[in-house]
């Protein structure tokens, strides 16, 4: 579908979420939902909003898939809303990446047990933490994440900084037994 005005945006409401995009990116997808919606055919008036009963969180990261093919959904978002909503606006997404946050991310959870297990060692007085293997393997391996991976390490300063806390240094130790050890500091 070739529009007159290539520059022409396309406002959307959904979820009382306001979005304005351009035209051009629903020209490569007419064959969608949404594509047909904004047609001359259906467009009554271009400068309201067009109503769309849905999720507006999804509905941004729909926008995102058709801008870019693919896309990493925060953690907000649950991926089976999102490919169900693709499904509802006949978006494929067989030829795209489709991954939620945990996937993307998959020691995230490890990392907010980590995080949790360390403010309670502070909040007892301890500024060095120790993360034993076979006690605790999701934060220990959550703990080796932060020392080898600046995205892991950057995460996890993160959910420390919700505490008051920064990291000063992960060691591991491979003795008699697989140990991580987590030093903090407060927060200034």
């Amino acid at each position: 579908m070739a529009t007159p005005d290539a520059q022409a945006t396309i406002k959307f409401n959904a979820g009382g979420r306001l979005f304005e995009t351009s035209r051009s990116l629903f020209d490569q997808h007419e064959e969608t939902m949404l594509g047909r919606l904004i047609s001359e055919t259906w467009l009554e008036d271009s400068t309201k909003p067009i109503f769309i009963d849905r999720d507006g969180d999804i509905f941004a990261q729909v926008l995102n898939f058709l801008r870019y093919g693919s896309v990493t959904l925060p953690s907000s978002v649950p991926k089976d809303m999102f490919l169900r909503d693709l499904d509802y606006f006949g978006i494929s997404h067989e030829n795209g990446t489709v991954l939620g946050e945990m996937e993307k991310f998959p020691f995230r959870e490890g990392l907010t047990t980590l995080a949790s297990l360390c403010w309670a060692k502070y909040s007892h007085g301890y500024m060095k933490v120790e993360v034993y293997h076979h006690e605790n393997p999701h934060p220990y391996s959550a703990a080796c994440t932060v020392r080898n991976d600046p995205a892991g390490k950057e995460m996890f300063q993160n959910m420390l900084s919700q505490y008051g806390l920064t990291l000063k240094k992960v060691s591991l130790s491979r003795g008699g037994a697989v140990l991580a050890c987590i030093y903090l500091d407060v927060s200034e």
